[in-house]
């Protein structure tokens, strides 16, 4: 059983935009409209607009705290941004408590990790729960890549540079801040809001998964949705949401030298018989017969992402890819397996020895531990096949799970909504080509429908050097919290069949 790849399941009912035809039903559902923005959102929304010198005050504050997660220099400061973050859940009346979730070493100390927050506001039975993620902490900027100051807030044009910024403390603050205009305009707020705030999501989210299991009962107990902010748009000017990210099993691969054996040669022999790199295929039977298979509707989706022009990067596709349309170029990209294989990589003291490192790519209905004894099966026989002398180790480096959810579930209807409503376009529902550990670690242990809704378009450099975020991205997406709380509210509580 193989991959339906794009465009292979299209009948005459279901061509897309590149047949010059109709698209699928789901799209045809979802012509572009107006959602018109009520008495509440509009006063809400007006006393965002009359605090834009305070919200970036607090945004120059919180980026002057030096929240590195990685380096033990700039602990005190990290721990000094969780206070910054008290402060702020007192100053919104909302019930929190900091919990220690382990140790860890870093910069060879024994160290704690630092604390998880979970705050809540409100304990309305009737009314929907919302848990935001959220997350303090920054890289280690490399001065020499940035063009500012990475610790203070500096304008250029219409953009803001400094560390967090479209990310953890920045997106955070967004959240503070409508909230707070709720409070101040006396509207109550739609929903009861939770948040679970760590300070370690640039390494790799460590001690969280353990943390929320211990919870999951007690103050996750009665959550019906989560959201995050983390992401960007796939360009400028017009909003995203994503829905899916790929997962990440990776590999590394140790041939050792045997009765003077090659293990160049080895090497060489056994990665072709695992990957075409040409044709990017796995060639390892049956790996992708679990693959959620593509139809009309789906194909729909992906025609209807705006801003990704195909023609900007097809000089710099490979032959095989340059006839390529968007559809088949995004599914290649986000919603189906692939993988990378490094070159060979001489091992510390031991010139006997080499080692590759295989990443696989995972996507829909692909289950990791099948997945992962596919692959180590396959490599097994494959040395016996080939009758390979050197020694051959298959290690596992590290596994995070693809995410996908239903754009159809009255999450996201609602966050559609809101994105009308703010921007008055239709978002774009787009997927990561990149794990999301996080959003991986909330799934896999809360098991509620997440939504990712990023509020900052391309080019923030979310999390990374001369990371920004624009005028229009702060304001804008603030009171799209807003519009989105208040529609989280509203929208039925109807699960419609998954594209």
């Amino acid at each position: 059983m193989s991959v339906i790849f794009p465009h292979i399941f299209r009948t005459e009912h279901s061509e897309t935009h590149t047949t010059n035809a109709e698209y699928g039903d789901f799209f045809v559902s979802r012509q572009r409209g107006k959602i018109s923005v009520g008495p509440v959102l509009a006063t809400v929304m007006k006393c965002v607009d009359s605090h834009v010198k305070n919200y970036l005050k607090d945004l120059k504050e919180a980026v002057s705290i030096k929240s590195v997660s990685g380096d033990m220099k700039y602990r005190n400061d990290l721990i000094s941004m969780i206070k910054w973050t008290e402060k702020w859940m007192k100053r919104l009346e909302f019930k929190y408590e900091c919990f220690y979730v382990g140790t860890h070493t870093l910069s060879g100390q024994k160290v704690k990790i630092p604390p998880v927050i979970l705050a809540s506001y409100g304990h309305d039975s009737k009314k929907r729960t919302v848990c935001v993620y959220g997350y303090l902490d920054v890289k280690l900027p490399n001065p020499e890549e940035w063009k500012t100051d990475p610790f203070t807030l500096t304008q250029v044009d219409k953009r803001f540079y400094g560390a967090g910024t479209s990310s953890g403390k920045g997106i955070l603050l967004c959240w503070f801040h409508i909230i707070e205009a709720f409070k101040k305009t006396h509207t109550p707020l739609p929903v009861n809001i939770k948040f679970v705030i760590e300070s370690m999501n640039n390494q790799n989210s460590m001690g969280l998964q353990e943390f929320l299991q211990t919870k999951k009962l007690d103050f996750f107990s009665n959550i019906n949705c989560i959201v995050s902010c983390d992401g960007e748009w796939i360009g400028e000017k017009y909003p995203c949401i994503i829905y899916g990210t790929v997962g990440h099993l990776v590999f590394d691969i140790y041939a050792e030298q045997k009765d003077a054996s090659d293990i160049k040669s080895d090497m060489k022999t056994l990665m072709e018989k695992i990957f075409d790199p040409v044709n990017e295929r796995i060639l390892i039977p049956t790996f992708n017969d679990f693959v959620k298979q593509i139809t009309p509707d789906e194909e729909g989706v992906y025609e209807a992402i705006q801003e990704f022009d195909i023609e900007k990067i097809r000089p710099s596709l490979p032959a095989n890819k340059q006839k390529w349309d968007k559809v088949k170029l995004l599914m290649h990209f986000w919603r189906l397996p692939n993988m990378h294989i490094s070159e060979d990589m001489e091992c510390e003291n031991s010139k006997q020895m080499l080692k590759r490192q295989v990443i696989i790519k995972l996507v829909q209905r692909q289950v990791m531990d099948k997945a992962q004894a596919l692959f180590t099966s396959f490599v097994e026989n494959q040395i016996s096949e080939l009758g390979i002398k050197s020694t051959i180790t298959c290690k596992v480096v590290s596994a995070i799970r693809h995410w996908a959810e239903n754009i159809r579930s009255w999450n996201y209807e609602a966050a559609r909504r809101a994105t009308i409503q703010t921007y008055k376009e239709e978002p774009s529902f787009i997927r990561e080509d990149r794990p999301m550990t996080s959003i991986s670690t909330l799934d896999g242990t809360l098991e509620k429908n997440i939504l990712v809704l990023p509020l900052v378009g391309n080019g923030s450099n979310t999390g990374e050097a001369n990371e920004n975020i624009s005028y229009r991205n702060y304001f804008e997406g603030t009171k799209l919290l807003a519009a989105y709380l208040i529609q989280l509210a509203e929208v039925e509580d109807i699960e419609k069949p998954n594209i």
